[in-house]
């Protein structure tokens, strides 16, 4: 009779908890990808700016000076496409968090 009880208790508390246990989840998954996401940007514009930091040190007359300025379009060209896919990969992420708070939200709602 005990058994069946704490049986019981222990499924509905299952039932009760699994969105609550998927939802963390997904944020915990979501933070996961968004903190890679950063870090990796951060990397790639480091990377970018010691590029430049280091072109800049280097030019000694005004044909090198000439070439950096070509180089510094160059470069920002390359940052505005590289805005340009972490804005995408970041709305990717958005939409992957969003599709798995409705499917968490249809099932806890059967």
């Amino acid at each position: 009779m005990y058994s069946n009880i704490f049986q019981n208790f222990s499924e509905n508390t299952e039932k009760t908890f699994a969105p609550v246990l998927k939802y963390n989840q997904l944020v915990a998954d979501n933070f996961m990808a968004l903190t890679n996401l950063q870090l990796d940007a951060a990397r790639r514009y480091a990377d970018i700016g010691l590029a430049q930091l280091q072109s800049a040190s280097q030019f000694k007359d005004a044909a090198s000076f000439a070439n950096l300025g070509s180089k510094q379009l160059e470069t920002m060209t390359r940052i505005s496409q590289q805005m340009m896919e972490d804005a995408s990969k970041l709305a990717d992420l958005t939409q992957e968090f969003k599709a798995g708070l409705e499917s968490i939200a249809a099932n806890t709602a059967k």
